[in-house]
């Protein structure tokens, strides 16, 4: 992984938090949040990203990094992430 990948990475995480966030305060379930932070979250912060740093994909392109390849690893990051939390949530408190 690229430092290149990682700047893409925290960028997108950004608008995936703030959201997860958001929806785990106004529903009071964090577990929805953990579940939503590694599926629906990561496709939403995708949108996000697009329509407010839509520019930026050609500086990763640039850098010899495809839109395709930049979320498909991030989704599956977030998804492996939010699965540990939630095994480890499930082996500490049930």
């Amino acid at each position: 992984m690229s430092a290149l990948f990682f700047r893409y990475y925290i960028d997108v995480t950004k608008y995936n938090l703030f959201f997860c966030v958001l929806y785990t305060i106004i529903r009071a379930n964090l577990i929805e949040g953990i579940i939503l932070f590694g599926t629906v979250g990561v496709l939403i912060s995708f949108t996000a990203y697009r329509y407010f740093n839509n520019i930026e994909y050609y500086f990763y392109i640039n850098g010899g990094l495809s839109k395709k390849h930049l979320q498909l690893t991030t989704f599956i990051i977030n998804l492996v992430f939010s699965s540990l939390i939630l095994l480890i949530w499930c082996i500490r408190y049930r």
